[in-house]
């Protein structure tokens, strides 16, 4: 396939035509789906922040690789319950996920690199889930890869997520702060930066589900807890925004770009279409 050229919208599906569709399959099977959510990111970045970085990223790893890129799934769940966040049940997440890659293998595609920019706990285990299932329950995807590539795996000069979690900085922080400031600077609004309490902050960086809390009927080990956002938790920064800039965002995105073009060349090199024998390891009992 040509890479993008003048009018060429490539490799963004959604604006291409049938056509050009119809043509990148003749060479190729492989698609990139970028996976984001909408919600809060504090009073300084957008709603979209995991979806933009989803998107923009995915645009430059399609272009490197030279692989198409689908439309960004933004049916995710977020967990949180400021204004603005819109949450779709891991369960409807996992369908929505299943169907699309159900479609595109109708249509030939045959090899999936599923972009995941959302790091919510639920939404990830949900996905890690669907896409298991899916393979074990569906015929259609006998000869189908489907690979998970979080953003966070992509990190190999240690500049990014390695060392905002080291540091405490999960949502809206320095990092993504940073890397919106380099893809979209217009919707980066610094002046406008506020966070929750000191106490909260310091709860959160010290993990990031700690913007929940757990309350039960009766305390006993076989209640299930029903799990909500702490009241007190009104901006939900997880981090040090404060701490970014452009130079860190741009640093950042060009890791990501060239570890995660190198891991699908690489599978992309690989992928025979046959499923072989791998190691089993059982997950642990849960009869205890």
């Amino acid at each position: 396939m040509t890479k993008s050229k003048g009018k060429n919208p490539f490799p963004v599906m959604e604006h291409m035509t049938l056509k050009m569709v119809e043509e990148y399959l003749k060479e190729k099977k492989s698609i990139i789906v970028p996976i984001g959510v909408i919600e809060q990111h504090g009073h300084h970045l957008p709603l979209n922040t995991d979806a933009l970085i989803a998107t923009h990223l995915a645009k430059m790893i399609g272009e490197k690789t030279d692989i198409l890129v689908a439309p960004t799934m933004y049916e995710s769940f977020s967990g949180g319950a400021c204004k603005g966040t819109i949450n779709i049940s891991p369960a409807t997440m996992s369908l929505v996920i299943s169907d699309r890659l159900i479609s595109l293998v109708n249509q030939g595609f045959r090899n999936f690199y599923l972009f995941l920019c959302h790091g919510g706990s639920e939404n990830a285990r949900a996905l890690d889930n669907a896409i298991k299932m899916l393979l074990r329950s569906n015929s259609m995807f006998e000869n189908v890869m489907i690979a998970l590539l979080p953003v966070w795996k992509f990190d190999s000069k240690k500049i990014g997520w390695s060392k905002a979690v080291a540091e405490g900085d999960y949502h809206a922080g320095w990092l993504e702060t940073s890397i919106v400031m380099a893809l979209e600077p217009e919707n980066v609004h610094m002046d406008e930066l506020k966070t929750d309490s000191k106490e909260i902050m310091r709860a959160m960086c010290e993990h990031p589900d700690n913007y929940q809390h757990a309350q039960k009927i009766v305390d006993d080990e076989l209640v299930i807890a029903r799990m909500c956002q702490r009241p007190e938790v009104k901006i939900g920064v997880m981090g040090y925004p404060e701490r970014a800039s452009v130079e860190i965002g741009k640093r950042v995105i060009k890791d990501i770009v060239e570890t995660a073009s190198a891991k699908i060349n690489y599978l992309e090199e690989k992928a025979d279409g046959v499923y072989k024998e791998v190691k089993f390891e059982p997950e642990p009992l849960i009869l205890e």
